[in-house]
């Protein structure tokens, strides 16, 4: 009676040994939290969701042509980008709704506050490489950039930006542009 209690016992020991040596070790952020420091806070409410660098680069991934059109008219770019589309980032807090808008700050202090318009329907003044207005084939998607040209951003302008990408060489008005980009706040409506 002892020898099959103890074979029992082993038993149960080598089973609960065996499920515990399967379980998965590899070692995540909790949900919401940045597995680094972080670059970047996307808040709807009472949803949060925080990004390292590396967070952002381990997402689907969207590539495009941007540049700027300054106030006096000068255009700088366009370039290559590389970085994550603002809508990938908004649906991991809940999406956004119409009559609600998203603001967009950066380090530096300067907002920048879209509409429900302009988040679903890319609705920007766009130009060409030479700063006359066009009317582009496809609407821009709108980006939180990590790359350009493929290299990082420089410390001037990142290590995010938002920014208008196309597969045009089209680029939009400097203003609908943030640099140094921080967080992403969805606005409830008024």
């Amino acid at each position: 009676m002892w020898m099959s209690l103890s074979v029992l016992l082993a038993a149960a020991v080598l089973t609960a040994s065996c499920g515990a040596s399967s379980s998965n070790t590899t070692s995540a952020a909790a949900p919401g939290t940045a597995s680094g420091p972080v670059v970047l806070t996307v808040t709807s409410g009472s949803k949060v969701k925080s990004y390292s660098l590396a967070d952002l680069q381990r997402l689907k991934v969207v590539t495009g042509n941007g540049g700027m059109k300054g106030k006096a008219g000068a255009v700088t770019g366009p370039f290559a980008y590389k970085g994550v589309a603002l809508t990938d980032l908004l649906n991991a807090v809940g999406g956004v709704a119409a009559g609600q808008s998203v603001k967009l700050t950066g380090t530096d202090g300067y907002t920048k506050t879209l509409t429900y318009d302009q988040v679903t329907s890319g609705g920007f003044a766009t130009y060409d490489a030479t700063g006359n207005p066009v009317t582009p084939a496809a609407k821009p998607i709108l980006a939180v950039v990590y790359s350009s040209n493929g290299a990082a951003l420089d410390s001037t302008v990142g290590p995010i930006e938002f920014g208008l990408l196309s597969d045009q060489n089209l680029v939009s008005d400097g203003s609908s542009w943030v640099k140094l980009l921080e967080s992403v706040d969805i606005i409830p409506a008024q």
